[in-house]
C-alpha cells in the first residue's frame, strides 16, 4: 500500500514540485505586471551594457592618449604639448565619471530585477530566503515561551515572517515582528489596513524603497549604535567653541609659518616646526574629549547613507491616508527634513572617517587638528537634533512594516482583507486556508465560532489535516490582527488573543517530561482565558496525548469545558474518540468535526476536507503496514 499525497501538516519546499510553480488565477495580473517590468529592466540593462563596453574602450584609449602625450611633452616638447595633455586628461576624467554613473545605474537596475524576481517567486509560492539570511527569516524573533509563535511558524525558516518581511532596516523588521507578536485593537488594524492598501497600489514606490536601501550597502541597516550616540548629552560643543576657535587660529598661524619657511627658510623653518609640534601636543591633549564624539559614528559600515536615501524617498511621496501622511510629517523638523539633517551629520562623519586611512589621518590631524573640527560640528548637530533621530527611525520602521503588509497584499490578491468587529467572541471564515502552503496544494475549509458554537472537537486519522486546520485558524488570526490580508474568501473576527498548545517536547535541561511541558502550556492557555473572558482563541493539538486514555479523557474534557464556559473560542484535535462526548456535555457549544482518508487501489488518499461529526475510521495500523511493519489482525 502507498500513501498519496504527502500531508500538508508540514510545509514542504514548493520549489521541488513543478505543479506548485503555477500561478493562481487571481495572481496572474500581478505576475504579468512583474514579468513586463523585468523585461523592461533587462532591456535597459542590455543597453547600459553596450554603453559600459564603449566607455571601457574609451577609457583605455583615453589613458593611452594621455600617456603618449605626456611622453611627447617630456621627450619631444611642442608648444601645444602640455595643453594637449591637459585636454586629454580632462576627456579621460570625463569618461571615468560617466562610466561610474553607468555602473551605478547598472547596479540599481540589477537590484530592481532582483526585487521583482523575488516578488515573482512569492507569487508562485516558491520563495524561500537563503538559509544564511537570518534577518529575512526573522531568526532573532524566535522565542520559546511565546503563546503561539513557535506553534504557528511565525518566525524562522519557512515562516510567516519570511513571507512578509521586505524591510531593509532592523527597526523595520522589529516593528513588523512586534505586530505579529501582539494583536492590535480594531482601530489600529483598520488604520494599518488602509495604509497597506494605499501602498499596495504603489508598486514602483515599494521598488524604489528597496533599491534606495541597497545603494549604500548590502547589509540591512541597524541604527542602534547611532541612536545611542545621538541621544547622549552634548559633551564637546558647549565648552568646545573657544577650543575650536583657538585651534583655527593655531592652524592659520602654522600655515602662514609654513609658507614663510618654504619661501624664506632660515628661522622660519624652526618657527614652523615649533607650531607643528604645538599642534601635535594639542591633538594628544584633546583626544580624550574628541574621541567619544567621533568614534561611535565613523565606523566603516555606517548606516547613515542608507537611512538618508530611504528618508528622502518617503519625504518626497504624497499620500491620501492619514497614517501615511503622519509618517511623512514625523520626518520633518522645524522646516527641515530628516534626510537633510541626516545628510549634514553624514557629511561630517564622512570627513571624520579619514581616520580609517592611517597616513591620511596622521597628515590631517597633524597639520589641521582635524578631529577638533569634526567633533565640534558633530556634537553641535547632536545637541540640536539628536533627540529627534529616534522618531525618524521609528517613522521609517512603521513605513517599512506597512510596506511589508502592502507587498503581501499585492502579491496575494486571492487573499481577503479581514473584517474586525468589536463585539464577540466571533471567528467566521469561508474557505480558510494556510497561507504558507502553495495554492496548488492547499485545501480550504469553512469555520464558524461564536457565542453559540465556541469550539470544534476535531478528530481524524493520522496525516489527514487536523493539525494544519488548527494552524490555519491561528496563523490567519495573527495575520488579521497584524493588519494583513488573510488566506480566505471571507473572514470576520472579534479581537482574540491567540494561545496554542501544539508542538510540545520535553525539556532535558529542566528535567521536565513531555507531559509536564504540555500541562504547563495548557496552564498558560487557561490563565489567559481566566484573565480575558471572551477574547481568547485557543488551539490545542492532540490534547494531553502524553498520558493514558482514561486520564486524557477526564483532563481534556475538564479543560475544554472550562475554556468554553469562559467564552473562549477555538479548536481541539485528538485521536481519542472519547472526547466526542464534549458535544453533548457542552450542550452544543463544542461540536464534532473530522478529517478522514480512503483507500483507492491500495493507495491511501486524503482529501483534507473537514466534515461534520466524529471520525468513524482510523488509519494507524494501515500506516504501519504501508511503511513495512506487518501487523497481525489487520483486514485488507
Amino acid at each position: 500500500m502507498s500513501i498519496l499525497p504527502p500531508p500538508p501538516a508540514a510545509v514542504a519546499d514548493p520549489a521541488a514540485d513543478p505543479a506548485a510553480a503555477a500561478v493562481p488565477p487571481e495572481r496572474v495580473a500581478v505576475a504579468q505586471r512583474n514579468a513586463t517590468r523585468v523585461l523592461t529592466l533587462q532591456r535597459e540593462l542590455q543597453q547600459l551594457q553596450h554603453s559600459d563596453d564603449r566607455l571601457s574602450r574609451g577609457r583605455a584609449l583615453g589613458f593611452m592618449a594621455v600617456l603618449g602625450l605626456v611622453g611627447l611633452a617630456l621627450f619631444a616638447p611642442q608648444p601645444w604639448s602640455w595643453p594637449a595633455v591637459a585636454g586629454a586628461s580632462a576627456v579621460f576624467l570625463g569618461l571615468v565619471m560617466l562610466h561610474v554613473r553607468v555602473a551605478s545605474r547598472q547596479h540599481d537596475l540589477r537590484q530592481r530585477v532582483a526585487f521583482v524576481e523575488q516578488s515573482q517567486a512569492r507569487i508562485r509560492d516558491v520563495f524561500r530566503a537563503d538559509a544564511k539570511d537570518a534577518f529575512r527569516r526573522g531568526d532573532a524573533f524566535v522565542t520559546a515561551d511565546h503563546p503561539y509563535a513557535g506553534d504557528l511558524d511565525i518566525f524562522g525558516g519557512a515562516s510567516l515572517f519570511e513571507q512578509l518581511n521586505v524591510a531593509n532596516t532592523h527597526e523595520g523588521a522589529r516593528r513588523l515582528a512586534g505586530w505579529l507578536h501582539t494583536a492590535a485593537d480594531v482601530a489600529q488594524v483598520l488604520s494599518r489596513q488602509q495604509a497597506a492598501q494605499e501602498l499596495a497600489a504603489a508598486a514602483r514606490l515599494r521598488e524604489d524603497l528597496a533599491v534606495s536601501a541597497s545603494r549604500a550597502r548590502k547589509l540591512p541597516a541597524d541604527g542602534a549604535a547611532f541612536l545611542t550616540w545621538a541621544e547622549q548629552p552634548a559633551s564637546f560643543a558647549p565648552r568646545g567653541k573657544l577650543l575650536t576657535a583657538a585651534a583655527l587660529l593655531l592652524v592659520a598661524v602654522a600655515t602662514v609659518l609654513g609658507g614663510l619657511a618654504f619661501m624664506v627658510g632660515g628661522a622660519w623653518v624652526k618657527a614652523w616646526g615649533a607650531a607643528v609640534l604645538l599642534q601635535l601636543v594639542v591633538s594628544v591633549a584633546v583626544r580624550a574629549r574628541t574621541e567619544p564624539v567621533i568614534a561611535p559614528v565613523t565606523v566603516k559600515q555606517s548606516p547613515l547613507e542608507q537611512y538618508q536615501a530611504m528618508f528622502a524617498l518617503v519625504e518626497g511621496s504624497r499620500f491620501e491616508g492619514a497614517r501615511l501622511q503622519g509618517i511623512v510629517a514625523r520626518l520633518h523638523h522645524h522646516g527641515q527634513t530628516a534626510s537633510q539633517l541626516l545628510q549634514a551629520v553624514e557629511r561630517w562623519t564622512g570627513l571624520a572617517a579619514v581616520r580609517h586611512n592611517v597616513l591620511g589621518y596622521v597628515l590631517f590631524q597633524t597639520f589641521f587638528l582635524w578631529d577638533i573640527w569634526c567633533a565640534y560640528q558633530l556634537d553641535r548637530w547632536r545637541a540640536r537634533y539628536g533627540r529627534s533621530a529616534r522618531g525618524w527611525l521609528e517613522a521609517l520602521a512603521e513605513f517599512e512594516a506597512l510596506t511589508s503588509l502592502a507587498t503581501f497584499a499585492d502579491e496575494h490578491p486571492d487573499f481577503v482583507w479581514p473584517t474586525l468587529v468589536a463585539a464577540g467572541p466571533l471567528y467566521r471564515a469561508v474557505q480558510l486556508g494556510h497561507p504558507l502552503i502553495a495554492a496548488a496544494k492547499r485545501v480550504d475549509n469553512d469555520v464558524t465560532l461564536d457565542d453559540d458554537v465556541r469550539a470544534l472537537m476535531v478528530t481524524g486519522s493520522n496525516m489527514s489535516g487536523k493539525s494544519t486546520m488548527l494552524r490555519s485558524m491561528g496563523i490567519n488570526a495573527v495575520l488579521a490582527q497584524a493588519g494583513a490580508p488573510v488566506c480566505a474568501n471571507s473572514f470576520e473576527m472579534s479581537p482574540l488573543r491567540v494561545h496554542t498548545s501544539m508542538r510540545v517536547s520535553d525539556a532535558l535541561d529542566q528535567g521536565a517530561s513531555h507531559f509536564f511541558m504540555e500541562v504547563r502550556k495548557l496552564k498558560a492557555v487557561v490563565d489567559a482565558v481566566n484573565n480575558d473572558t471572551g477574547r481568547v482563541l485557543f488551539l490545542l493539538d492532540e490534547v494531553l496525548h502524553g498520558t493514558n486514555s482514561r486520564e486524557r479523557n477526564i483532563g481534556a474534557k475538564a479543560v475544554v469545558q472550562h475554556l468554553v464556559e469562559r467564552r473562549a473560542v477555538g479548536a481541539v484535535s485528538s485521536h481519542d474518540l472519547g472526547l466526542v462526548a464534549l458535544e453533548k456535555i457542552s450542550h452544543g457549544r463544542v461540536i464534532n468535526k473530522h478529517f478522514e482518508d480512503h483507500i483507492e487501489a491500495g493507495v491511501m488518499r486524503f482529501d483534507y476536507r473537514m466534515k461534520e461529526g466524529p471520525v468513524a475510521t482510523s488509519n494507524a495500523l494501515r500506516l504501519m503496514r504501508a511503511v513495512g511493519i506487518d501487523v497481525a489482525g489487520l483486514d485488507g
